[in-house]
């Protein structure tokens, strides 16, 4: 069962420097991605009816290491907010340390009766999500913040090693900034693509012209 339409989805989760903090800002945020074109969003399920909600719970409180939905606590608490999809870190290693072991883990989440996205660091974890019943894989767990070191961005060939090896729908996730990069993940076979700072972060966005400004 797949949650969403292949097109653009808009994160909707605000960093912690944007002054967009308010339950009415992100719900601007959703009305004005829906009306821009984009296939879903995260969160907001309310503002936007009818518009497909994939629902992250990020909680640094619950004292493992991973913070991307790290419980079915978390999941369950996202099905009955109204979500659509739930998303999780699915990094094996990360889920190891917590105690956890990944098959049974997305198991109890599909088990919840909503499609899982699992975000995923490389081909394995994908598979064993798969097998567990996730309806779609994303390609790039970071952690959440994000871990240092990760390598350039976008990451197109994880995506590419995805589409050809998951069985399921593949979505491009983390450091897609501008039209060619979306461009690029849809050549690569990409059901989706998941845009967060670029469209909906106005520090990051002033940021990268400012920069530019400074440099000349």
């Amino acid at each position: 069962m797949n949650p969403v339409p292949r097109g653009l989805i808009v994160s909707l989760t605000p960093s912690p420097r944007s002054p967009w903090q308010d339950v009415g800002d992100v719900v601007r945020l959703a009305v004005a991605a829906q009306a821009g074109g984009a296939v879903a969003v995260r969160a907001v399920k309310r503002a936007v009816p009818g518009f497909p909600v994939l629902a992250v719970n990020i909680d640094g409180a619950h004292g493992g290491v991973v913070r991307i939905t790290p419980t079915p606590a978390h999941a369950a608490a996202l099905v009955d907010a109204g979500a659509d999809g739930v998303d999780l870190e699915e990094d094996s290693a990360a889920r190891r340390h917590d105690g956890q072991d990944l098959f049974e883990l997305v198991g109890s989440f599909v088990a919840l009766g909503r499609p899982v996205k699992a975000v995923v660091p490389g081909i394995e974890d994908a598979r064993t999500a798969v097998a567990a019943g996730a309806a779609l894989v994303s390609s790039s767990t970071m952690g959440c913040p994000a871990k240092a070191n990760s390598g350039p961005l976008p990451d197109l060939g994880l995506v590419e090693t995805l589409v050809a090896a998951a069985g399921v729908p593949v979505v491009a996730e983390r450091g897609y900034w501008t039209r060619d990069d979306v461009r690029a993940a849809f050549d690569a076979g990409a059901h989706a693509v998941v845009i967060g700072s670029a469209i909906v972060d106005p520090v990051w966005l002033t940021a990268r012209f400012t920069g530019a400004a400074h440099a000349c």
